[in-house]
């Protein structure tokens, strides 16, 4: 049990350090129940936009899963008008992909879409019909965790897989009009038998659990504002972190403090981070990066935190030994905050 809270908080305190660089938020929802063989089924239609991933998958997520990978997919990619992927995915992450090519948009129309899990094979149906199916290989064999059913929404950073994120197009939903599960009975006459369905009149807590977590190649943050469930339709949406519309009390100074962090970032691994805490939170119009200079080195990336309590600024050339001598300069050019100007020493 110890080690079990040990790794939840490793995961905690990694996806809040991953938080730090997501622009967006998203949604995700998976059941408290875990599942082992079945058919899954789902009905849903998802917006179409680049970069975006819509998803209905099953996932066994306890303390071993990343040497013991279990997890079923179906992903619709808001990039293609004809295309949904499956996956199956086993051990230390080998994948079993099929794009399969649809006769339809999936964006413009609700559709039913679904895998049936057996100790023999997995395969997948869209619309009733059978379209792809595993037997005999390594995905089948090692899929044998107990897992949880899953949806969740997020704009990937692959632009190989996913396309350039379109974020013009936000905000963005996947709505989900049902979700059945049907027991497998390999002794019965009815193989699967339909165990429940979920219709989406209202949230069942007692079946569902929402997520507010990030991962690696994820550009957003979940959120449980982003899932409701409205007119017996679950939505998953993607969104911006939204700005007040009413003016802002500009406050006579803005900013709290300034100190260098220890930089969790990847692709700006390079730079020195120095955190900027406002006093209060504050309209995006008072956050441009150009407002931002260092007395020494040049600021190259800035990230605003979901929030607006923070602002991080990754330098270049920044002399972290001389970093008791150095200052942040904020001279916002937005009209009404000329008195903002002013230094704050990097602790």
């Amino acid at each position: 049990m110890q080690r079990f809270i040990l790794f939840l908080l490793c995961v905690w305190f990694t996806s809040a350090l991953y938080a730090q660089e997501k622009p967006y938020l998203g949604a995700e929802i998976r059941t408290i129940e875990t599942f082992q063989y079945g058919r899954f089924e789902v009905r849903m239609k998802p917006s179409e936009a680049s970069g975006m991933i819509y998803s209905f998958f099953t996932f066994y997520d306890e303390v071993d899963f990343a040497t013991s990978w279990n997890e079923i997919d179906i992903e619709i990619l808001g990039r293609y008008s004809n295309e949904v992927q499956f996956n199956a995915i086993v051990g230390n992450h080998q994948m079993s992909e099929k794009r399969y090519v649809l006769p339809f948009n999936p964006h413009e129309d609700f559709h039913d879409y679904a895998f049936t899990w057996t100790p023999q094979y997995i395969a997948w149906s869209v619309d009733g019909i059978e379209v792809y199916r595993l037997t005999g290989t390594n995905a089948v064999l090692k899929m044998n965790h107990p897992q949880k059913i899953m949806m969740n929404v997020w704009p990937s950073s692959s632009v190989a897989w996913a396309g350039t994120i379109d974020a013009s197009k936000f905000p963005l939903e996947a709505a989900y009009d049902y979700v059945k599960y049907y027991a497998y009975q390999p002794t019965s006459k009815d193989t699967f038998k339909l165990k429940w369905t979920d219709n989406f009149d209202q949230l069942d807590v007692s079946r569902w659990q929402l997520a507010t977590h990030t991962f690696d190649s994820n550009e957003c943050v979940f959120t449980t504002d982003n899932a409701v469930v409205e007119e017996g339709i679950l939505k998953l949406k993607l969104t911006k972190p939204a700005d007040e519309e009413e003016a802002v009390v500009v406050p006579t100074q803005y900013i709290e403090s300034a100190s260098c962090i220890p930089n969790t970032s990847k692709k700006y691994a390079m730079y020195i981070p120095v955190k900027v805490q406002f006093y209060t939170p504050v309209n995006r119009i008072y956050c441009k990066p150009e407002f931002f200079t260092v007395s020494e080195g040049v600021v190259k990336h800035v990230y605003l935190d979901v929030d607006r309590t923070y602002i991080i600024l990754y330098v270049d050339g920044l002399d972290i030994r001389k970093i008791k001598t150095q200052k942040v300069f904020y001279k916002p050019t937005t009209d009404g905050a000329e008195k903002l100007i002013q230094d704050v020493v990097i602790k």
